[in-house]
């Protein structure tokens, strides 16, 4: 029974996703993946009983539901398959049904918000009292990766543990890669202490995964989904005697990227971060291969510096000019105040060295358009899929009068990266003695871009822009 009311619960939560309720809205503007976080109680023999829950909804567009929950009732965690249709009213409320085992159950109802990136719900049958919202997690096919889950976290617990009322608050600090630390205050049935845990996580390309955290009461474990492109957690707890449910939300990191890294052969890179803001900060910053790979940096003995950064502070990052040629890229979510920029630096025999200023990329842009000027240049690109599964880049170019020369696509690997002359790509060809502008695009995911015009031995940085 449980499963079968928390399921349907869920259900009519993700059935209003698209538009303001001042909008007007149908079925079509439910599609694409959400995940929803609900708790509140299951009435069972006249008594209240703890319920969580956390669920994946894909909605086709046309009236139908299919996904997957994952329910803590009272202590005993479960998960299941429903399928289900939903109809949209044009004040963007709505109701809809789910088939699960035991086969049916609804109506439930919704109320869409901010736009339709998150939605309010509240199970509407009888023998449950439920709240709890929706998220998106991106638009298109869903794209995630250990690397999206970076940097320090708000977050809060709440939920019944050993038959107490408990709660938790306080930051949560990952690595990006696989690590986490949590400090916080937790409050059993009213007594409050300081809690230090520490733990691992693994993501999946569909934004679900599993945290565990170890203190000095044992190890915690939870099931999550990464919402929001990155800036949102949510968690269920799956430990048994316990329902809990809890969320994080990012303290103003930006996903940035610095397309192109390279060091010997004759180069040399760096990167360059600032503190603008009154409080001290600390971040990772992950250097990888063009092949997706970790990328040793000899400089700092790995591939991952921690940056940390005084109220006011400056820190670099440079990788010398030693050895034979080595490429990758350079990723980071940067908190809010930190601003960077990095440096390429080529030396050859007999000529002046050539240094140029590079800007970072965004890495949660699906579209990115430089200026390209082939007259008396040629114009180079590097590409950055940030996602941990393929990606296809589409290029599409035109001359200074709009008409289009050419739009060939790119397959990037998962954390991948290439650097290709922008005229040798198939069919464009016809850039040679043009100016005009360049869009790089994917349906789904992200990509980071940077331009770099070169004229002889001198080059120069072609900034990009979110488009």
């Amino acid at each position: 029974m449980y499963p079968r009311i928390s399921t349907l619960f869920l259900f009519f939560v993700a059935g209003g996703i698209s538009l303001q309720a001042q909008q007007t809205c149908s079925n079509s503007v439910l599609s694409g993946t959400y995940f929803y976080l609900a708790n509140g109680s299951v009435i069972s023999g006249g008594q209240a009983l703890p319920f969580a829950e956390l669920s994946r909804f894909v909605f086709d567009g046309n009236g139908g539901v299919t996904g997957q929950a994952a329910s803590s009732d009272n202590g005993t965690f479960a998960s299941f398959s429903f399928t289900g249709v939903y109809t949209v009213q044009a004040g963007c409320t709505g109701t809809l049904t789910l088939t699960v085992n035991p086969p049916a159950a609804g109506p439930f109802v919704f109320e869409v918000e901010d736009g339709g990136k998150s939605l309010s719900m509240a199970f509407s049958g009888a023998g449950a009292v439920i709240l709890g919202r929706a998220y998106q997690v991106t638009t298109g096919t869903v794209q995630c990766g250990s690397g999206l889950l970076t940097g320090n976290y708000g977050v809060q617990f709440t939920g019944v543990s050993g038959g107490l009322r408990v709660s938790e608050q306080g930051q949560m600090v990952s690595d990006g890669d696989s690590n986490l630390t949590l400090n916080g205050v937790f409050n059993s049935n009213g007594t409050t202490s300081q809690m230090a845990s520490a733990g691992n996580y693994s993501l999946r390309g569909d934004c679900t995964g599993w945290v565990a955290l170890s203190n000095s009461s044992g190890i915690t474990n939870y099931a999550v989904a990464l919402v929001e492109n990155g800036r949102r957690i949510l968690f269920l707890e799956t430990d048994a005697g316990t329902t809990v449910s809890g969320q994080g939300q990012t303290q103003g990191l930006t996903a940035s990227v610095l397309p192109d890294f390279v060091f010997g052969g004759g180069f040399y890179s760096a990167i360059y971060f600032a503190n603008t803001g009154n409080t001290a900060v600390a971040f990772p910053v992950h250097f990888i291969g063009d092949d997706g790979n970790p990328l040793t940096i000899p400089a700092i003995g790995g591939a991952t510096a921690t940056i940390q950064l005084a109220p006011q502070g400056t820190a670099m990052v440079e990788a010398p000019n030693v050895g034979a040629l080595v490429q990758g890229y350079a990723s980071a979510f940067l908190p809010s105040g930190v601003v960077s920029y990095g440096i390429f630096r080529k030396s050859a025999p007999g000529v002046a060295d050539q240094e140029v200023i590079v800007p970072l990329s965004s890495a949660a842009s699906s579209r990115r358009t430089l200026i390209f000027d082939d007259t008396s240049y040629v114009t180079s690109v590097a590409l950055v899929n940030p996602s941990a599964v393929q990606n296809i880049v589409t290029v599409t170019v035109r001359d200074d009068e709009g008409n289009l020369i050419g739009s060939p696509t790119i397959l990037l690997g998962a954390n991948s990266k290439t650097a290709v002359v922008l005229r040798d790509l198939p069919g464009l060809g016809g850039i040679a003695g043009k100016r005009g502008i360049a869009d790089f695009s994917v349906v789904a995911g992200n990509v980071a871009v940077l331009g770099l015009r070169f004229n002889g031995v001198a080059f120069s940085s072609i900034p990009t822009v979110n488009r």
